[in-house]
């Protein structure tokens, strides 16, 4: 058919025709009839969508966890190198080290930052933390700050503020009390004026002359914000409330390769991630930089609930991400050797999940702060255990669902091997992961019509559009990948969606990946969001997202036909909501020019109105280069979604234009 053919969808929508133009227009050749019917295909699963999460992009550390201070407890760092001091600096002459060599503020917390001040010194004298590459300074913002010191021989004034690079200052506090045993200090921030940029930082000073020859020590320091919905130990407002805004329905954590550990020692520990943040000691992630933890086991369950996703746990499964180049050199725990990390499975689910007046487990939760129970289902064993099938298949997978299921019998269990292994008990749930090209993308839009209806389902647990070119989807930048996600990965992107939502019986849950990245510091592109210090962009992929979730039917519609590869490149899913009444007709355009849908469907729209939301790019032509068209940080609304109203003036039919490269979802009033 032609690329402006003319295609029946059967649902309502724009710019009406007489009833001769349409007549004649679905006698031309290569038009296609295509009809909504009543007829109910399935229902559509609540969990369909949401996002899998790992610290990746600086996207917990630095991201949506709010903590300001870059390294602030010195947690995986090597006492006495250059790396142990990042985003730490003197400021006139002071003499800056990390130490071991003192007693920790905790038995976790090790390492302390040893201020040395010269014997000569005139004026102030400490030193500055730059923040994660910046500190956004906001007017009418409390923040609320904390740090530990102690001095031998200096009892002093201690004064810490809020500084701009250039020496304004915004806020200040000034703490007293300094012994030779560790003591926490706090204080409050209240800047009277915003900083024009983030190039600000957390200043700590003491009178120059009074400290002179002294030596100060300094440990676990903190600056927080307002939080989203005022969580203490919480997430940065901005990019929580972009999150929350596209009304995810499953929240996938703690990874990913993060949860996997470089060694078996190195894996992600649920237990070293709650209590105090003092409590918790901290990892060098997978992804090269340290983690605090302070985005923890509780923060994560919390976060789910304030987002109204459902939490799938991923659990450690006995295999270690220590190289990906070398697969055969992954440390795998021998069967033999095995139960203690099923045990520890076993009291994760338990502290999740217990009564907290019945349960050891469950009276830990309620001592650091949670009383009631977590709802939990999913468990995810594993990640990407396709790389280490074998194991997986001879035991792992068996060792751990086995014993769980016999102390958890209700909760359900997601592979995470290749869909074509044998396992023992049988998966009835595999979770396997697509970072594909733009091509890709748009023939998978029917990998999911012949999914054998024989009881299992799929996750499709990380997925995104990473490039032009099939070689390049999991190559490096520079040979291909895309730095923001663009129109067209992003419309390939909803082709595929169409898919999982038409196959919704058999695709339960979509989640995807990476969430978020830092623009000063990635390992991992494209993302859904990119930030820094003061900034974030939402990118059209985060569109694509927040269009199908915020838009979801109850159940499937029929069309007639079904979207097939011979209608390509538009790709279309129909869905009515049983509760709000309300048809929902979702269409990728993929192809370079506009398509003109004539739309018919069995049942009479309710209201003379329908709503439209567009995703497209005013300006785009053949010629304009539609594969580089993205959201930046410097540019973050080239492509935004466009909302309109459209008359019905036939309660039965209606048209519509798809522009090229584009992602619509309309809206009709419909009691079906």
């Amino acid at each position: 058919m032609s690329r402006r053919a003319a295609v029946v969808l059967g649902a309502a929508v724009i710019s009406s025709w007489s009833l001769l133009a349409t007549q004649a227009l679905l006698n031309a050749p290569n038009a296609l009839e295509l009809r909504i019917t009543t007829s109910m295909s399935g229902v559509i699963p609540s969990t369909l969508y949401g996002y899998m999460w790992e610290d990746i992009n600086h996207s917990g550390d630095g991201g949506l966890y709010a903590e300001l201070l870059q390294n602030r407890a010195f947690q995986g760092v090597l006492p006495g190198t250059q790396n142990a001091l990042t985003a730490w600096q003197p400021y006139n002459g002071a003499r800056l080290s990390v130490t071991n060599k003192i007693e920790g503020v905790t038995s976790a917390l090790p390492n302390s930052l040893q201020v040395t001040i010269p014997k000569t010194v005139l004026g102030p004298i400490g030193f500055e933390n730059t923040g994660y590459w910046g500190i956004k300074v906001q007017a009418g913002w409390t923040y609320n700050g904390s740090f530990y010191a102690k001095s031998d021989t200096f009892t002093g004034p201690i004064t810490a503020s809020l500084k701009s690079t250039t020496g304004a200052t915004y806020a200040t506090a000034t703490i007293e009390g300094i012994s030779s045993t560790w003591k926490k200090f706090t204080f409050t921030f209240e800047p009277s004026a915003s900083a024009l940029d983030t190039n600000n930082v957390f200043h700590v000073e003491v009178n120059g002359p009074q400290a002179a020859g002294q030596t100060i020590y300094f440990g676990m320091f903190s600056l927080f914000p307002p939080t989203y919905l005022g969580r203490e130990n919480g997430m940065r407002i901005d990019l929580a409330e972009a999150l929350a805004g596209t009304n995810p329905s499953i929240w996938r954590f703690p990874g990913g390769n993060n949860l996997e550990g470089e060694s078996w020692a190195t894996r992600w520990k649920w237990n070293e991630t709650i209590g105090p943040i003092e409590n918790r000691p901290g990892r060098v992630g997978d992804w090269g930089y340290p983690n605090t933890d302070g985005l923890g086991l509780l923060e994560y369950l919390n976060w789910a609930e304030d987002l109204g996703a459902e939490p799938i746990l991923g659990i450690w499964s006995g295999a270690s991400a220590q190289n990906y180049s070398e697969l055969s050199t992954w440390p795998i725990v021998p069967e033999a050797d095995l139960q203690p990390y099923i045990d520890d499975a076993i009291n994760e689910i338990e502290f999740i999940t217990a009564p907290a007046n019945s349960s050891e487990w469950g009276a830990l939760r309620s001592k650091y702060g949670r009383e009631e129970p977590y709802q939990l289902r999913y468990i995810e064993v594993g990640n990407e255990d396709q790389f280490q099938p074998d194991s997986y298949a001879a035991y792992r997978w068996n060792a751990f669902v086995t014993a769980i299921g016999e102390r958890f019998p209700d909760l359900e269990f997601i592979a995470t091997t290749y869909p074509s292994t044998a396992l023992n008990p049988p998966y009835l749930k595999i979770d396997y992961h697509q970072y594909e090209s733009i091509s890709w993308f748009e023939n998978a839009a029917f990998m999911f019509d012949n999914y054998p209806r024989n009881g299992t389902q799929y996750f499709v647990g990380e997925y995104a559009a990473t490039s032009t070119n099939d070689s390049d989807a999991l190559g490096t930048i520079a040979t291909g990948r895309f730095l923001y996600p663009t129109l067209a990965g992003s419309a390939a992107e909803a082709a595929f969606m169409t898919g999982m939502e038409r196959n919704s019986d058999v695709v339960f849950a979509s989640a995807y990946a990476p969430s978020l990245q830092h623009i000063r510091n990635y390992q991992w592109t494209p993302d859904i969001i990119t930030y820094d210090a003061g900034r974030l962009v939402l990118s059209t992929s985060y569109y694509v997202q927040q269009m199908f979730s915020v838009n979801r039917g109850t159940h499937l519609l029929a069309t007639s036909p079904a979207s097939t590869n011979d209608s390509a490149p538009l790709y279309w899913v129909a869905s009515h909501n049983n509760e709000t009444n309300t048809v929902f007709l979702k269409v990728a355009n993929t192809g370079p020019d506009d398509l003109t849908a004539y739309l018919f469907f069995d049942f009479n729209v309710t209201s003379l109105f329908g709503t439209a939301v567009m995703l497209s790019s005013p300006t785009l032509s053949s010629i304009t280069g539609v594969f580089n068209i993205s959201n930046t940080l410097d540019e973050p609304e080239n492509i935004i979604p466009v909302s309109s109203a459209f008359a019905i003036p036939y309660p039965d039919r209606y048209n519509y234009t798809f522009p090229a490269t584009s992602v619509t979802v309309l809206a009709l009033e419909a009691n079906i």
